[in-house]
């Protein structure tokens, strides 16, 4: 996918998606998440999950959620993605069962660099950047948090008129998270000019729906 590296999060945040991706990795073209990373640039980092020419004739960005919200990660980096590459955008979406995780349903959306202005609308990289360098910026710990909440916010309202499919997420804790992440309505995805597959009963060699197991809901530090 178009990643998202989070070292300092815990296992079980870490692990929350890497279960349904490894099956998503065997389905497509059968080796492991793990090994399969160790094939292409960038292993674990790369820019996406499944690369094209490396097993696959597609980039594959996968993502899970459990509601309308689809996280796409570094914001600049998916700017830059959208606009030069094509990609399959794959949701798995999910319900919580105790500590079992149960994947019902599988959209592909077929994103090319001609759905860029659809996805961002009037926002500029520029400006965009400006603000990533603001948020990372900010001091650590609760007070600096609270002085900028507002601020931030305002900051994101300006960027985000006439914005597109694409909004901004910061992530601005009590502590030492400083990043700036992008995210996309499924509902919205869904009833967009982006062209998509749903999958309810297999998707490729994968049966649905699929249970992970040992996965309980995600916790934080």
């Amino acid at each position: 996918m178009i990643k998202f590296i989070m070292p300092s999060k815990s296992k079980a945040v870490q692990q929350h998606g890497n279960d349904f991706e490894n099956e998503i990795h065997l389905a497509t073209h059968g080796t492991p998440k793990d090994k399969y990373e160790k094939l292409i640039e960038g292993g674990y980092t790369a820019k996406y999950d499944i690369v094209k020419g490396t097993l696959s004739n597609s980039n594959f960005s996968i993502k899970v959620t459990k509601s309308n919200s689809v996280a796409c990660g570094d914001i600049i980096r998916m700017l830059k993605g959208t606009k030069s590459d094509s990609f399959i955008l794959l949701v798995g979406t999910y319900t919580q069962k105790g500590k079992s995780k149960i994947y019902n349903e599988i959209f592909e959306f077929y994103i090319e660099p001609k759905h860029h202005k659809l996805l961002w609308g009037n926002m500029k990289i520029k400006e965009l950047e400006k603000f990533v360098d603001y948020v990372k910026k900010i001091p650590h710990g609760k007070q600096a948090q609270l002085k900028n909440k507002n601020i931030w916010k305002e900051k994101r309202t300006i960027l985000e008129t006439n914005k597109g499919l694409m909004s901004i997420a910061a992530k601005i804790d009590s502590k030492k998270q400083r990043r700036t992440q992008c995210s996309l309505s499924l509902k919205y995805l869904l009833t967009s000019d982006i062209p998509f597959k749903k999958y309810t009963k297999t998707y490729k060699s994968m049966n649905l729906p699929y249970t992970q197991k040992n996965s309980p809901k995600r916790t934080f530090n």
